[in-house]
């Protein structure tokens, strides 16, 4: 199998990714037996949260900003993600004002929190690696979008449900979903390598599944050679058009799609073991199974 010199199917914009998953909380609500409106407030504070969380990361991670605060610079970046923040901490408060959700309130509230500090020691540790290995991919895979989505399912279980194996179960539901995320966004940024690369999508392929496998599973001199292509692919095509060659020598596509498929079957066992209730059972596994 090789990596198609494409373009990546389907929409870019990290906006519409995400507004894709939020009917999460919701349907997680109704499959362990609660009211889809109860999980009004979760959704709005995950998006929030979201936001948050990307603001962040694109100015810590130097990408190529947005036009709204590429003139103003990353302080109002990070002054906009600050009011997010905020505002979705105030859309969790709401939780504990109605009387449906009053119970399951502290526990919702506590999920975001914990979720949020792991996925900033994850977004530090991507920030201090020098080179990640494969454990370093998945563990901070985990920790940044596995824990993300995991907090969409468990929150919006936990205003159904205080049942410890079924809260695991959506969590797990939720955790492998976002790796499988994290990983079919990677294999897209591959597919993508038709063009010289700008700075900051040359820091994502670095640390990228593909790349990472490839550089972890072959010897010094392809290592090197991996390298050498990456840093000089924002200078030619010969370049990039080498480096996605020896990522196909180096069957990184073969590892990638059979970790796909190890994530969707992983989330499917965690549903499954959750014993959601039709029709939403359904509409759960179509989400990790149409990606």
């Amino acid at each position: 199998m090789r990596f198609a010199l494409t373009g990546k199917q389907g929409s870019t914009e990290k906006d519409s990714k995400v507004s894709h998953w939020a009917s999460l909380p919701g349907l997680c609500c109704q499959a362990a037996g609660g009211e889809a409106e109860w999980a009004d407030d979760v959704t709005l504070a995950w998006l929030l949260f979201y936001a948050a969380a990307d603001l962040m990361d694109s100015v810590q991670d130097q990408d190529e900003p947005d036009e709204w605060w590429r003139e103003k610079g990353p302080g109002a970046a990070l002054a906009a993600a600050s009011g997010l923040y905020f505002s979705g901490s105030i859309a969790l408060d709401q939780l504990n004002r109605k009387e449906e959700t009053a119970r399951a309130a502290p526990g919702v509230i506590t999920d975001f929190y914990h979720t949020f500090l792991t996925m900033t020691s994850g977004q530090y540790q991507d920030l201090t690696a020098e080179a990640a290995t494969l454990e370093d991919y998945w563990r901070q895979a985990g920790s940044k979008s596995g824990a993300f989505f995991q907090l969409a399912c468990l929150a919006g279980a936990r205003l159904a449900s205080s049942d410890p194996a079924i809260l695991r179960a959506y969590g797990d539901y939720g955790m492998h979903l976002g790796l499988l995320i994290q990983v079919m966004d990677d294999l897209d940024d591959i597919r993508e390598l038709h063009n010289v690369l700008p700075t900051d999508l040359k820091a994502k392929i670095k640390r990228s599944l593909p790349f990472v496998y490839a550089l972890e599973m072959n010897p010094a001199p392809i290592q090197e050679r991996l390298i050498a292509c990456l840093h000089s692919a924002d200078q030619g095509q010969s370049a990039v058009d080498e480096l996605v060659s020896l990522l196909d020598e180096c069957n990184a596509a073969l590892y990638v799609m059979a970790e796909i498929e190890q994530q969707r079957q992983s989330a499917l066992a965690g549903l499954e073991r959750a014993s959601p209730l039709p029709p939403y059972k359904d509409a759960l596994v179509a989400l990790a199974r149409d990606l």
